[in-house]
């Protein structure tokens, strides 16, 4: 299991890589100008205080908890597939994640069931965005996903199991 996997970022990941050091530069704006008494009036660099300090630590406590919501995800999944322990899903086809858009196009992913065997219960794994339309590219009908046995709603998708090798050309 020494090979390179990629568990892909959330948009909530995106937002508070983006979100964190904006904050971080705001907040430390605000209690420099605080610091060295920006401002006319004896109360401008309280105002600065609060209003750049104010909205850096906002944005910085907001970026810091969805970054580390999705590290988490992130460690979860590395764990599930570390742990070797998976099933083989059936593919159920692909969806196009919307809300997300890149160069002008949005990511798709792909959805696969898995029904256990010993209770009967559908349980349901997307993989991670991928930025090609990938439906007349499996080599298999079933892809394998790692779960974790702590948590079984924990589940990464080895898509990459089930594609060939692709070199893109533009």
């Amino acid at each position: 299991m020494s090979e390179h996997k990629k568990y892909g970022w959330t948009a909530k990941g995106i937002v508070g890589m983006i979100f964190s050091p904006m904050g971080l530069i705001w907040l430390v704006l605000g209690v420099a100008l605080w610091y060295y008494g920006a401002g006319d009036e004896p109360d401008d660099p309280l105002v600065f205080l609060c209003v750049f300090g104010g909205l850096g630590a906002i944005f910085l406590l907001v970026g810091l908890g969805l970054l580390l919501a999705d590290i988490h995800r992130r460690t979860l999944l590395r764990r599930a597939y570390e742990g070797g322990y998976y099933v083989m899903a059936k593919i159920a086809g692909t969806g196009v994640r919307a809300n997300v858009n890149v160069k002008g196009r949005h990511p798709v992913y792909v959805e696969c069931h898995y029904t256990d065997p010993s209770t009967g219960t559908v349980h349901v794994y997307f993989s991670r965005d991928l930025y090609l339309q990938v439906d007349d590219l499996f080599t298999s009908d079933e892809v394998p996903v790692y779960l974790d046995r702590m948590n079984d709603a924990v589940g990464f998708v080895d898509i990459d199991a089930v594609l060939p090798k692709i070199q893109v050309h533009t």
